[in-house]
């Protein structure tokens, strides 16, 4: 088997591990979980990080917080049957998970975890705070989405830069950031409402990052571009 065979197949081995989780302990929201898995997995030393600053920020989640923590807890709650529908908002499913005494995690089972359970269980934490946000911010993150943060990511973007994009996407009246990886890959059509909200949404992102240093925010919005195509 050739190297990117065996990432392949570990990818593929992992997030088949995430979904037999998200399908044990049941619902709508968990079908969610499992099915962003594919898009992060492939990206995620680059994607967890960032997903994880952007639940600090869009929705107070404790900063020492990991994402494997929360996805164990939530294997050990489901359980006892306890999953997101259970409560009012996954908000609400998530603070059952960091407080209730019964879902504590042991540190030393936290830290002796293998490579493939602690991707596991980041996946499923990790796809437990995109929901969050989602829910909290009345928006959509695709897996295009996601997959085109690596891009700006290798371009210099951090993660408040994506917190800037998204928010200015949703103050522009742009709800499902799809629509950002779909600009960037040049799929929204030229002339387009759309288009010109989303382009506004990106230079203003653009702009506010490199306010310190004279730049031309369409070049840099093409080397964004090239580099989202590059990453596809």
């Amino acid at each position: 088997m050739g190297f990117f065979s065996a990432i392949g197949s570990f990818i593929g081995g992992v997030c088949s591990a995430v979904g037999s989780i998200c399908s044990s302990i049941g619902g709508a929201v968990m079908g969610a979980v499992s099915a962003l898995a594919p898009a992060i997995a492939p990206f995620l030393p680059v994607l967890g990080p960032i997903i994880s600053i952007l639940a600090n920020l869009f929705t107070g989640k404790p900063e020492e917080e990991e994402p494997e923590e929360i996805g164990m807890k939530a294997e050990l709650a489901g359980q006892e049957g306890v999953k997101p529908e259970n409560f009012d908002s996954i908000g609400e499913y998530l603070d059952e998970l960091r407080n209730n005494p019964k879902y504590q995690i042991d540190p030393e089972k936290l830290k002796n975890l293998t490579p493939e359970e602690r991707q596991k269980y980041q996946l499923t934490g990790l796809g437990l705070y995109l929901k969050d946000i989602e829910e909290q911010q009345g928006i959509t993150l695709s897996p295009t989405f996601l997959k085109t943060i690596p891009a700006m990511e290798k371009q210099g973007y951090k993660a408040e830069d994506i917190a800037d994009l998204m928010q200015n996407m949703k103050n522009n009246g742009i709800s499902d950031m799809g629509k950002c990886a779909d600009y960037l890959r040049g799929d929204l059509q030229p002339g387009s409402e759309d288009r010109s909200k989303v382009y506004h949404s990106v230079k203003d992102m653009v702009e506010k990052h490199f306010a310190d240093a004279k730049i031309d925010a369409d070049e840099k919005i093409d080397d964004l571009k090239a580099a989202v195509k590059s990453n596809l």
